[in-house]
């Protein structure tokens, strides 16, 4: 065996066990935050459970294989086999949809224009990569150079360029003193852009932070499909639409949002506690948000020239001009805990056509590792 090929197997490995591992642990932290919330808990049958192994085709299946379901049943009050398990999702299905090779590199937020110029970006007024300076075009530039356009269009968001998650590290900067930090806060790989302005419909939800929608599509044979949507709207303080609350059941409010953009009655928070009002008295269900339609059309339109990554969680805001503006894109582990929690089963109608996917890549996986 070759040493290229030795290294693609232990990194294959290594990749596989980190799956498996994280898809344990976030299942079984999924369930115990839902069940501080629910009185009489129901488990699942014999016959849930049975079906839910011949159905994904789990040939081994332990605890955590069902506590999706289990989750459901209690949360929605019906039991649904076509929710997807986070390990066939995770160990099976996103791997070999996605070409891990290049999550990497297009997940890198200063080379969105580049990866698709058509898309309504927020202007990107200086870049961070690898420690050098580059202005909108990819112009180098140098650090004062740099330091003079941030304050030149004060205010402006700054955040990591590279995968970061829950909104780490993105802040607002107003001033020439939170500009004169930026260059001791961050190293490298970042990028400083125009602040978003969200339509009004949205800052009745939370005028703070910039809310978005999470819409995931998916390739089905060959062409990008939708399989959800919902808002995500940050009830604290946070600049970040998507900051990890500090305490379960604050934070951010996942809501379902049908074909027309009309947000749900109800309201999740990501330990499943249900609610109709925001915390500012809002009550939002019926909320009509614009543009929801166009901004499915634009993530199924860039998915089209993305199909080596099979699932794309795509984060899309509304601007006051009622637009579409694409704050980032997700490829490879994509969140889909909240999408079923809000939508119910991942993949809707295409169900089958994953679930007879994931059979196959289990069957095949035991084959190689017998």
């Amino acid at each position: 065996m070759s040493l290229s090929k030795l290294y693609e197997r232990f990194d294959s490995f290594a990749h596989d066990y980190f799956r498996k591992w994280f898809s344990k642990w976030y299942s079984t932290r999924q369930l115990n935050d839902a069940k501080a919330n629910y009185d009489n808990w129901k488990p699942l049958t014999k016959k849930q459970k049975k079906e839910i192994a011949t159905y994904w085709g789990l040939k081994h299946p332990v605890k955590s294989d069902f506590m999706t379901h289990e989750i459901m049943l209690n949360v929605k009050g019906e039991f649904d086999v076509r929710y997807c398990p986070e390990k066939i999702f995770r160990l099976y299905l996103d791997p070999a949809l996605a070409d891990r090779k290049l999550v990497r590199a297009w997940n890198d937020k200063n080379y969105y224009n580049i990866f698709q110029p058509a898309l309504p970006l927020p202007h990107a007024y200086v870049r961070n990569v690898n420690g050098y300076f580059l202005d909108h075009d990819y112009q180098p530039i140098s650090k004062e150079k740099a330091k003079n356009i941030i304050v030149a269009n004060l205010p402006v968001i700054i955040k990591p360029s590279l995968i970061s998650g829950e909104g780490k590290n993105l802040k607002l900067i107003s001033n020439k003193e939170e500009a004169d930090a930026v260059f001791e806060q961050y190293e490298k790989d970042y990028i400083v852009q125009k602040l978003v302005i969200q339509c009004d419909e949205l800052k009745k939800m939370s005028p703070r932070c910039v809310n978005t929608f999470r819409i995931i599509t998916a390739m089905v044979d060959g062409e990008p499909e939708q399989l959800t949507g919902h808002l995500l709207c940050n009830t604290t303080d946070s600049v970040a639409g998507n900051a990890a609350p500090k305490v379960p059941g604050t934070g951010v409010v996942l809501i379902k949002t049908d074909d027309d953009g009309r947000l749900s009655d109800t309201g999740y928070y990501e330990n499943a506690k249900t609610l109709q009002t925001l915390p500012s008295g809002f009550t939002f269900g019926g909320l009509q948000i614009p543009s929801f339609k166009e901004a499915v059309k634009t993530a199924l339109e860039a998915h089209k020239s993305m199909p080596m990554f099979g699932f794309i969680g795509w984060d899309i805001t509304i601007n006051e001009t009622a637009k579409p503006i694409v704050i980032e894109w997700n490829l490879g582990g994509i969140e889909i805990y909240h999408s079923q929690l809000t939508n119910g089963p991942l993949f809707g109608q295409y169900s089958d056509y994953f679930a007879e996917m994931a059979r196959k890549l289990i069957r095949d996986w035991e084959h190689v590792h017998r």
